[in-house]
């Protein structure tokens, strides 16, 4: 596994599109699979396609991961859970819930 910063197009436009370049840090744990963060949890995210200047373009959520409290997102650095195998990472996210609930 490996931590990188990648940017994702994003189109917040209702009617009109409003583009924008959002860099998340994303852990990667499988080819084009990634796990990366908002204030509430983690994603698990599909990368489907990259443009010439690997910008995310489209992607697939395969999951959401909420935490609680919130709070918990913000202490988990992604480069500590590098070395980890994925059940070994939601044990840990499961003692770290649980000590802190």
């Amino acid at each position: 596994m490996e931590v990188l910063t990648l940017k994702y197009l994003y189109d917040f436009g209702i009617t009109e599109p409003e583009l924008e370049i959002v860099e998340k840090q994303a852990l990667v744990i499988a080819p084009n699979t990634v796990v990366t963060a908002n204030d509430e949890g983690w994603h698990i995210e599909v990368i489907e396609e990259k443009d010439a200047d690997n910008i995310v373009l489209n992607w697939r959520t395969v999951t959401n991961i909420t935490f609680y409290p919130n709070e918990i997102v913000s202490e988990i650095d992604f480069t500590s859970l590098m070395e980890l195998s994925v059940a070994e990472m939601f044990r840990r996210f499961a003692a770290i819930s649980t000590k802190e609930a």
